[in-house]
């Protein structure tokens, strides 16, 4: 049962990429870039980026090079230690991170309306238990 769940998990995240990767690349976006830009919309650093999107730093390093190239970030010293760079996103950066959230929610919304309305909300309430790091609180 363990891997039919993980099978079918790799399934529909392979397919909302297959589905979103169009609209990506006319964006001018990678696969993971909405993904990056999101983070640091919330982290600003690279180092709580590469925690959050577990992936190696120097990949993310790359990443953020291509953004900044690209006008979707910018890099700053951080006033309060001139050894650290913090990024933010432009205000392109911004526009293409919200265009592309709309295409990836759309195709998952697609096959979220298979579902009740109940049963989106316990999908949600498992997948929520099942990626927090913590385990759940017994209910009485």
């Amino acid at each position: 049962m363990t891997w039919g769940i993980l099978t079918y998990l790799w399934k529909l995240t392979r397919e909302l990429r297959e589905e979103a990767l169009p609209h990506l690349e006319r964006l001018g976006l990678a696969p993971t870039d909405p993904w990056l830009l999101a983070e640091i919309e919330r982290h600003r650093y690279p180092t709580e980026a590469v925690r959050a999107m577990q992936m190696p730093a120097p990949t993310v390093s790359q990443m953020l090079r291509r953004l900044e190239q690209a006008g979707l970030v910018v890099r700053s010293l951080d006033s309060a230690d001139l050894r650290r760079y913090r990024f933010e996103l432009t205000e392109r950066g911004r526009a293409l991170l919200e265009e592309s959230r709309q295409h990836i929610q759309r195709a998952m919304e697609r096959r979220l309306e298979r579902l009740s309305p109940k049963e989106r909300q316990q999908f949600a309430r498992w997948l929520e238990v099942l990626a927090s790091e913590e385990a759940p609180k017994e209910q009485p």
